[in-house]
């Protein structure tokens, strides 16, 4: 199953534009240059509240176990280059969750999305089988129903928490706006799932692309 390292943070303001010109000038070249690392994109939360994580990064892996070759581990911890310790070290947030995608197992997404619905959850271990089961079976093909989901992929973190999270790829930042995701709560199932389910973490958010400023471009 493919794998992925997500990552959401945010810089103190002061470092905001010096973050940014290390992320998109070594932090992802140097992660691209990994092997078993597929891809990487940036997205931007620019509404979000002080110190919730205002950019979420996306990795996609061949599997999880690329987190534990040579190849990624030269790279992090006392590893990390100078530019990259100053750059975390003022980080007012930085969350990260090394997981594996669960369903539908070796999808990668869509290079049309705009924008990405995360969603952030958690359920009882008593419940976790016929929470999956749920999930996969009724909610998502409910959600992948709404115009603007591209698609939905459902990953389990072996590091990070909440345990579960699903990536929505949108066509664009609006989505979620224009469509009643509330329906897909109303059946029965979903009902007996939410009652459970509640009482953990649960957290929805809506990132846009990122886009590098001109001067990092080369425009200016």
């Amino acid at each position: 199953m493919k794998g992925l390292l997500l990552t959401m943070t945010e810089p103190a303001p002061e470092m905001e534009e010096e973050f940014n010109a290390w992320y998109d000038t070594e932090h992802m070249h140097e992660r691209l240059s990994i092997p078993g690392f597929i891809s990487a994109r940036r997205w931007v939360d620019p509404d979000a509240p002080a110190g919730t994580g205002k950019y979420l990064a996306t990795y996609e892996l061949e599997n999880l176990g690329v987190l534990g070759t040579p190849g990624y581990l030269a790279y992090v911890g006392d590893n990390f280059t100078p530019w990259s310790k100053r750059c975390l070290a003022r980080c007012v947030m930085f969350r990260r969750w090394a997981s594996e995608q669960i369903f539908p197992g070796d999808a990668l997404p869509d290079p049309a999305a705009k924008a990405q619905f995360l969603v952030l959850c958690d359920t009882p271990d008593e419940h976790e089988a016929e929470f999956n089961r749920w999930y996969n079976e009724e909610h998502l093909p409910l959600m992948l129903k709404f115009p603007g989901i591209l698609g939905a992929r459902r990953f389990r973190a072996s590091d990070g928490q909440p345990r579960y999270f699903t990536l929505y790829d949108l066509a664009d930042a609006g989505v979620p706006e224009r469509i009643d995701w509330r329906s897909t709560m109303n059946t029965q199932w979903a009902q007996k799932v939410a009652a459970f389910a509640n009482v953990r973490d649960w957290q929805l958010r809506c990132y846009g692309t990122y886009i590098p400023s001109p001067r990092l471009r080369g425009e200016g």
